[in-house]
């Protein structure tokens, strides 16, 4: 009865899934849903060194994005985007940054509405990520057991961490800009 239960469950959401993607493509109109992945490369180079919280940034999309035999975002579409957070680095941090998009342009001329989040490295929050420990400590445990008495050596951290790095991306660097709603060109 379980088995029968699991089998006729996924059938039913195989075929709803099959049926949600038909109607999105089937008409001859297409757009990419929300959640979904664009890549992108950035125009110049982004650094957290050079750049400040409020910048504009441009970034084009290498290859033609395609949904069923309808292409979405032709090749060399510049998406502008704005850096929305920046923090330097600090001590046992690196620096970070997050960075949304407004627009895109393809290169026929139109402009479009589209808004989501860069993403490098599957992560949307760029950098900030900590740093080594600057030095170790010897931590010494006594262990006294059936096969083994004696001391072991351990070593921790020491509690002070180096100096964060700035964070820098080079224009042939693969991004990806996740979407937070679906994004409509016509």
């Amino acid at each position: 009865m379980k088995k029968a239960f699991i089998i006729i469950f996924s059938l039913i959401l195989f075929l709803g899934l099959n049926l949600k993607a038909s109607a999105e493509t089937g008409s001859g109109n297409s757009y990419i849903l929300k959640d979904m992945f664009v890549p992108i490369q950035p125009v110049k180079t982004l650094s957290t060194s050079v750049h400040q919280e409020g910048d504009t940034v441009f970034f084009i999309v290498p290859s033609d994005l395609w949904i069923g035999e309808n292409k979405v975002i032709p090749k060399n579409s510049i998406i502008k985007a704005t850096i929305v957070m920046l923090k330097m680095p600090i001590t046992g941090v690196n620096a970070a940054m997050k960075i949304d998009s407004s627009e895109i342009k393809f290169p026929n001329g139109n402009v479009y509405e589209i808004k989501g989040s860069v993403s490098y490295k599957g992560e949307t929050k760029i950098g900030g990520t900590l740093t080594p420990p600057l030095s170790y400590n010897k931590a010494l445990h006594y262990r006294k057991g059936e096969y083994y008495n004696g001391v072991v050596a351990q070593y921790v951290p020491s509690g002070e961490y180096e100096f964060g790095q700035h964070i820098t991306i080079k224009p042939n660097e693969m991004l990806q800009l996740i979407l937070k709603e679906d994004f409509i060109p016509y």
